[in-house]
């Protein structure tokens, strides 16, 4: 990438529209970038937390001083860092996109950042003290195989786009997104194109008084792209979900015009909100019956990495990290479709796989089913993880834990802690959220901290993904 040149000054960040208290001002120096990717300075020595600034910056910043922290907005840039650089994307300057938090980093600052990240978080929160973890890095750009955007109605007519990183209640119009897949980018371009022509109505939502009306749209890669996939992005097929809204009188009619205005469209899915008992709107996970969807629709609903390439060797690593463990039976926590439980049965391991999504754990159980006799020694349960370890037929020595955001629940920590388990002898955790991780590292006093390794699922942001292997004390 090339290098921004020194410059004296940057516009000032509009302060957010919901900011009430009193801002100070001050000259700081920025030390780190912090779990989200705001960089960190200190002012009177209280932590100043300052969105697009980079290790090295000295920056003028109006700050609001908040409990333990400030939180702050550059005035001027004085001083630029050495690792700081022109951002590729309009978007994140012009519109204050949200998507990124550290395009105006050089990659070798990117990656050392969500590396100390890491280790901060894992010291802080979960208070063991780890050396810095390696990270397993990829493409940079274009590497997204899911792009997922606000639907906001304007008028008569529908813009979308993301929200901008300092007002969460502004979406912006997208025009392209660099980390996208070309695919993605240009199948939105056609959608917005049916978009701005305002003829084909999307669901009705809820009225404007009631508060901004949108809706969720999801355009998803069909089929991975690791290095076995084409570079062609008119190869590349894409599946879109449309969420939210209550009815949808033209969704035939605008199911065909996508298609029409875009050959990679290969389907189209709604998943309307529904009214719940006490009347208030929820997403429904599903709009039917399992039985109601082919096998294409279940893909394109279901959960998966947004980085496959990254994701593959990932998956190579928790895999060869069970392995070595020489298992007698494995639980894999948090399932979802299936894939490292097909692996392992495949490998000779039984394993007791738990999903709660219906479809994850249908699409688990059917790949358990065509491993044939490898897999007939292995099951899966539906139901959350919380409840499934507390069965009595639960005797497994090794776990594999890859819970959401919100990590793992506290009954699951409990569990592994109880004396009842001291059969288990190894977790391997793969988390995508380090504070989760790290506290739930702390409520695991029972088991030391053997390795760990961060993958680089999401260059241009501040996230970061981590295997963890935890071993039993004494074990």
């Amino acid at each position: 990438m090339k290098r921004r040149p020194p410059r004296k000054a940057a516009r000032a960040a509009a302060p957010s529209r919901t900011q009430r208290l009193p801002e100070a001002v001050q000259t700081l120096s920025i030390d780190r970038i912090a779990a989200g990717g705001d960089g960190v300075g200190r002012a009177d020595g209280l932590a100043v937390f300052v969105p697009r600034t980079a290790p090295g910056d000295v920056a003028q910043v109006a700050y609001v001083t908040h409990a333990r922290h400030g939180r702050g907005r550059i005035l001027q840039l004085l001083t630029p860092s050495p690792h700081r650089v022109a951002p590729s994307c309009v978007h994140y300057e012009r519109d204050r996109c949200g998507g990124c938090q550290l395009q105006h980093l050089d990659a070798d600052a990117q990656q050392a950042a969500r590396r100390q990240i890491v280790q901060d978080t894992v010291q802080r929160i979960g208070r063991r003290e780890i050396p810095l973890p390696t990270l397993d890095t990829g493409e940079s750009w274009g590497y997204r195989s899911r792009l997922t955007l606000t639907l906001r109605r304007s008028g008569a007519r529908w813009i979308g786009g993301l929200h901008a990183h300092d007002d969460p209640t502004r979406v912006f119009a997208l025009e392209t997104c660099l980390i996208a897949h070309p695919a993605l980018v240009s199948a939105w371009g056609s959608i917005r194109s049916l978009l701005r022509q305002g003829t084909l109505s999307l669901p009705a939502v809820p009225d404007e008084r009631a508060g901004a009306p949108s809706l969720r749209l999801s355009l998803r890669l069909d089929g991975d792209i690791g290095a076995n996939a084409t570079a062609d992005p008119a190869e590349r097929g894409v599946r879109v979900v449309m969420e939210g809204g209550s009815v949808w009188p033209q969704q035939a009619e605008w199911t065909e015009a996508v298609r029409r205005a875009d050959a990679r469209v290969q389907g189209v899915w709604w998943t309307p909100s529904v009214t719940g008992d006490a009347g208030a709107a929820t997403r429904r996970d599903q709009p039917g019956p399992v039985a109601d969807y082919l096998p294409q629709a279940r893909e394109a609903l279901a959960f998966a990495q947004v980085n496959a390439a990254i994701a593959a060797r990932l998956r190579d690593m928790v895999f060869e990290a069970v392995q070595q463990l020489a298992p007698m039976r494995v639980l894999d926590g948090y399932a979802g479709t299936g894939l490292l439980a097909e692996r392992l049965a495949l490998s000779g391991v039984p394993v007791v796989a738990v999903e709660a999504d219906a479809v994850g754990a249908e699409s688990a159980a059917a790949r358990l089913a065509q491993a044939g006799d490898a897999g007939s020694r292995s099951r899966v349960v539906c139901d959350l993880m919380e409840r499934a370890v507390a069965a009595p037929d639960m005797a497994v020595d090794v776990v594999v834990l890859n819970p959401p955001r919100r990590g793992v629940h506290a009954d699951v920590t409990s569990w592994l802690e109880s004396p009842a388990q001291r059969r288990v002898r190894a977790v391997v955790y793969v988390s995508c959220d380090p504070a989760t991780l790290a506290r739930d590292l702390a409520r695991l006093p029972s088991w030391r901290v053997e390795r760990v390794h961060c993958f680089d699922m999401f260059p241009q942001t501040a996230h970061v993904e981590t295997v963890c292997v935890l071993h039993r004390e004494n074990a």
